[in-house]
């Protein structure tokens, strides 16, 4: 298939908009789209040293957490499938969540190769965004952010600024609101794709 601008400008939108997708982002909590639960934490998984991590709301977000590429991966695939765009994703890297209780500092660091038709982007994702937050016994929602995120991609061998390219959209910080539960190897999030919501699991950093 022959480069089409208009084809890729859409998707590569599509797939930067999506990294900022990522944490919860959706401002007004929601549940699991109708017919999907959260998907329970694998008996494997357990904290570092057997340490027995809080189960009390909102307590249990607080500390240093970390989102597997694996995870990460599947919030992409789901953008895939929801979207039926056949925009494809490959994640390399992972990213960092600190909380402290009033506190937050969302660290990324990814590359995003995007599958596009007839051509190949990568978008590129790192650096801080920090803020305050607050939480109830189910929900999230933080305030006063500073973003300190560094975005590009490159398509054609060109590498442009994100920023500029898709406007101030893409900096929005990473947690606007949403569903979480505790469980015992770290809080479940209920992440938004923008087409639904996903579950994704923190566990602890260290």
């Amino acid at each position: 298939m022959p480069y089409n601008p208009s084809l890729v400008a859409s998707a590569a939108s599509v797939a930067i908009a999506s990294l900022t997708l990522l944490g919860l982002a959706a401002c007004t909590p929601a549940s699991a789209p109708s017919g999907e639960t959260s998907a329970a934490p694998s008996p494997a998984q357990t904290a570092p040293g057997d340490a027995a991590l809080s189960l009390e709301a909102p307590g249990c977000l607080i500390g240093d957490w970390y989102i597997s590429q694996a995870e990460l991966q599947g919030f992409y695939d789901s953008v895939t499938e929801a979207s039926g765009s056949g925009v494809a994703f490959t994640v390399d890297g992972d990213t960092g969540l600190s909380m402290d209780g009033a506190q937050f500092e969302y660290t990324p660091d990814m590359v995003l190769t995007i599958g596009l038709p007839g051509t190949e982007g990568i978008a590129a994702l790192n650096g801080s965004i920090t803020g305050s937050y607050t939480a109830d016994t189910g929900t999230v929602v933080t305030s006063s952010e500073t973003v300190d995120v560094e975005y590009t991609y490159t398509i054609g061998g060109v590498t442009q600024d994100a920023t500029a390219l898709f406007g101030s959209g893409i900096t929005t910080a990473p947690i606007g609101g949403g569903e979480y539960e505790c469980t015992p190897v770290g809080p479940l999030v209920q992440f938004d794709n923008g087409f639904g919501r996903v579950p994704v699991q923190l566990v602890p950093a260290s």
